[in-house]
């Protein structure tokens, strides 16, 4: 059994060697063979860095982590674009500062825009916003 695999084994190296090295069409077949190489490396390394394809990929990344950031995530709405954040609704003051420097250090995220209206109290959820601080986080 053992020798029949490596005569397969021979067989099928001969045949690569045959179809890589042609004179006629070997060099094309070995570029197309380079190219589909680093193609999936270049995947590879994007699916490495954690970085997501699409606006959004990033968008539904940032709603998947508000629940851990912010006690009220319904009340946030998140809209992406190239890479930048936009954030508004409501979210209490002690939360507001930890919320933005976490999303900014998201894979993907460019830039923060902050449109969230800050409220003191919890209750105040779902009543018509007030002005509130805004700030801009890079």
């Amino acid at each position: 059994m053992k020798h029949a695999l490596n005569v397969v084994a021979a067989f099928a190296a001969g045949a690569i060697a045959m179809y890589y090295f042609d004179a006629a069409l070997g060099r094309s077949r070995r570029a197309v063979a380079r190219d589909r190489g680093f193609a999936a490396a270049s995947r590879l390394d994007r699916r490495a860095s954690g970085e997501p394809k699409t606006d959004a990929q990033l968008r539904e990344r940032v709603r998947s982590q508000l629940g851990h950031w912010v006690s009220h995530p319904r009340a946030v709405e998140v809209d992406v674009e190239d890479g930048v954040v936009r954030v508004s609704g409501q979210v209490l003051a002690k939360e507001l500062d930890g919320l933005l420097s976490r999303l900014t250090g998201i894979p993907g995220v460019r830039k923060v825009h902050n449109a969230l209206v800050t409220l003191d109290d919890p209750g105040g959820f779902g009543e018509a916003p007030q002005a509130g601080r805004q700030s801009v986080a890079h």
